[in-house]
């Protein structure tokens, strides 16, 4: 219950204490703000947004001075008890910070409002400091690159706050002033008068996924990694086994360690084992997390999943092990309180793909898309999908009112639930944060604005949702302090996500249609298509999963929501797989180019067919003249090995005239499907020669007899006369002259 006179502003200092007592600035300042960011509404501004520390610097770099002032144990302050504050100064310069003096500072109206928070812990230049509480002198110089830590303590009665101030959260600053440098941290902590009030229910969820990469399954010696004590899948999953925290696990990590069969890496067996005894929530993100609304926005209608892991599995490492009789071997007893294991024995036989991806979820109707750019009508696809459930972030929604609703909104799809950004970020920071200042501050940012959503509204309880960003959580070394820490205070009760579906929907909060970057869009569509293509070549193959499944795998790996922080990167990669695509779809080819001669009426044309594939190809060739001086019979049916070529025949028929014909060269699947691309064989016609050479050698052949026929006639007739004249001379007694047809004596006269 709240207090019934609860003045948001605290009592006026004492004289001494007035903000006049505040040191002047020096002749220069090292800025350690950052300019505002805007708090509009309820959810804020997104996680990506607000990766600053809360204090008013941004991250140390060369040529800064940097002030934190964090609660040193406890981020609520009650009333009678001196606030412990830890002020630490980092010296970014390359010169030493003399010994100088602190200020610390109270804000002088309490925090009732995020954007009241957002604006105290990162203020434009001008803002308001607050009252002066005490001064204290640093203890010694600060060299370069190093920090300095100054306990400070102010008293009861120096604070100023009594049971007649509103609880809820407070402002605190720290004003170092050393020479000409004056620079100014803040932080927050909580006024607690141990009264009643109304906890805000927090359920958490964090992705357990593995950095973005091409391929589509971990390698043994990543896993080895991932699940070592200390690797990446083991933090996160200490951090949060048994905790009142939803995982969101990546399939691709269930499916890798079943992959490696009895050669996985024995600490990710346990690792799976852990994750199987684990009490948490459960649910699926996409294969190799893949962006649900990108993949939507680029026009898929179903949602992709892995075809199959058939060209990945390995019988070896699936083979029965083998018993050796020992006659001094002992039976261990079974320890029937043991965790049972995911990984029955192996008894030969290869896993399903459905038996490599099966786990028991507590729901898989749970979509959880890239932050801040899901569309309207990718709710439509993820409900048809079977995912009726989206968590969104708040750049996706928009609030109505100042007062912090519920996560849960719906819509004619489904539902969703939002997660709170500013809660998130905060806690994500600290879970990241690499001192124990950073980490304190951003601890006390995260249970201030707790106790500000508390306070708008205590007849009515909340329900919100605190997510980690996916980079985060990979990142992050202090998630499970960071969770400890934030349930420890009574205004904060630690919720699941089931509670969180069932709270009261929000009725102020709108959706917000968000697109992906356009040029995501496009590469995503490049993607899409080409898979297509090669799913319909793959027709054409003996077993089409063996080329379809290594293209899905890869198409799914550069669709992880992690690859929108690496964009050069993933173009890089992108163009890479279309390029190998491109290799498949191309490695079945027709390798006969020409020119070919055809000098008869009917001749049968070689065309030899290149299989590249490890398996064999079954084509329909279709063969097509580019005018009517060929004429093609009908389509070749033929079947390539694997690796090898093979020469079919096409049957063609000249018609009338010489000339050049292109023979297109199609190749089909069985169903019809184009498989690569057309060829054009050169073919140049001379049918009539046949004809002509025909003629010709019979012309030959008749004047050759004809002229020996002719010969033989005249010399015949020639003999013929010779003995017909001869005989007539035998006869007559005076020779006659043949010509004159005189007697010899008559003409010699």
């Amino acid at each position: 219950m709240m207090a019934e006179f609860v003045p948001a502003r605290r009592p006026a200092p004492p004289a001494n204490r007035s903000t006049s007592a505040r040191r002047p600035a020096g002749r220069w300042r090292l800025a350690a703000s950052v300019a505002v960011v805007a708090m509009l509404g309820f959810f804020g501004t997104p996680a990506v947004a607000a990766t600053t520390t809360p204090q008013a610097a941004a991250a140390v770099t060369s040529g800064e001075v940097t002030v934190s002032v964090t609660p040193t144990a406890s981020a609520s302050l009650r009333p009678d008890e001196a606030l412990v504050l830890t002020v630490t100064i980092e010296n970014g310069t390359d010169a030493t910070v003399p010994v100088g003096t602190v200020d610390i500072a109270l804000a002088q109206r309490a925090l009732t409002t995020r954007s009241a928070l957002e604006s105290w812990l990162r203020p434009s230049s001008n803002s308001n400091g607050g009252d002066v509480l005490l001064t204290t002198a640093t203890p010694s110089d600060i060299a370069a690159g190093e920090t300095l830590t100054v306990p400070v303590t102010v008293p009861a009665a120096e604070v100023g706050l009594t049971a007649r101030n509103a609880w809820g959260a407070r402002g605190i600053a720290a004003r170092l002033t050393a020479d000409d440098v004056t620079v100014e941290g803040r932080g927050t902590f909580v006024w607690d008068l141990g009264e009643d009030m109304t906890p805000v229910n927090v359920a958490t969820a964090l992705p357990l996924t593995t950095p973005a990469s091409p391929s589509g399954v971990i390698s043994s010696d990543d896993l080895a990694g991932y699940t070592a004590p200390s690797g990446l899948l083991s933090r996160q999953l200490d951090a949060v086994t048994n905790r009142p925290v939803a995982i969101a696990i990546d399939p691709m990590i269930i499916a890798s360690i079943r992959l490696l069969g009895n050669a996985a890496p024995a600490s990710a067996v346990q690792w799976l084992d852990r994750l199987a005894g684990a009490t948490n929530d459960i649910f699926p993100l996409g294969y190799a997390d893949a962006d649900a609304s990108l993949e939507a926005q680029a026009g898929a209608a179903t949602l992709l999943a892995p075809l199959s892991f058939e060209h990945l599995l390995d019988p070896a490492r699936f083979a029965a092990p083998t018993e050796t009789a020992s006659p001094t071997a002992t039976v261990a007893p079974i320890d029937a309180s043991a965790e049972p294991t995911t990984n029955a024995p192996f008894d030969g036989t290869l896993p399903t793909t459905a038996e490599l991806l099966d786990w028991n979820y507590t729901t898989t109707d749970i979509a959880w898309p890239g932050s801040g750019h899901v569309a309207r009508a990718d709710l439509k696809t993820f409900a048809a999908n079977g995912l009726t459930t989206t968590i969104l972030s708040g750049g996706n929604v928009r609030q109505k009112t100042s007062v912090t609703p519920n996560s849960l909104i719906t819509y004619s799809d489904g539902r969703a639930l939002v997660t709170d950004d500013a809660l998130s970020a905060a806690i994500s920071r600290a879970a990241q944060a690499t001192t124990d200042a950073q980490w304190r501050t951003n601890v006390a940012e995260a249970q201030s604005l707790l106790a500000i959503v508390s306070a708008e509204d205590p007849r009515e309880p909340r329900t919100l949702l605190a997510a980690f960003d996916r980079n985060v959580a990979q990142s992050a070394t202090r998630i499970g302090q960071t969770l400890d820490a934030v349930a420890g205070v009574a205004w904060e009760t630690p919720a699941t996500l089931a509670q969180a579906i069932a709270a009261p929907v929000a009725t102020t909060v709108d959706f917000r249609s968000q697109a992906q970057p356009e040029a995501d869009v496009t590469l995503a569509r490049q993607l899409l298509q080409r898979e297509a293509e090669v799913t319909a070549f793959s027709a054409s193959v003996g077993n089409p999963l063996l080329v379809t499944a290594p293209q899905r795998l890869d198409v799914l790996a550069l669709l992880n929501t992690a690859w929108a922080q690496k964009p050069a990167r993933w173009a890089e990669q992108v163009t890479a797989s279309l390029a190998g695509a491109t290799k498949v779809l191309t490695s079945v080819t027709v390798t006969t180019r020409g020119p070919i001669n055809v000098a008869a009426d009917r001749v049968d044309i070689p065309i030899t067919l290149r299989n590249e594939l490890s398996q064999p190809v079954t084509v329909r060739v279709q063969v097509v003249p580019s005018n009517g001086r060929l004429l093609v019979e009908s389509d070749i049916d033929a079947t390539i090995d694997a690796n090898s070529a093979q020469t079919i025949t096409v049957p063609v028929t000249a018609a009338v005239g010489n000339g050049e014909v292109a023979l297109r060269v199609t190749m089909y699947s069985p169903a019809g499907v184009v498989i690569g691309q057309p060829a054009v064989i050169a073919v140049n016609v001379h049918a009539d020669w046949e004809g002509i050479g025909a003629w010709v050698l019979a012309s030959v052949a008749f004047l050759f007899f004809g002229f020996g026929i002719w010969r033989n006639i005249l010399r015949r007739r020639k003999e013929r006369t010779i003995r017909e004249d001869e005989r007539e001379s035998s006869m007559s007694p005076n020779p006659v002259n043949s010509v004159t047809g005189l007697p010899v004596a008559a003409t010699n006269d």
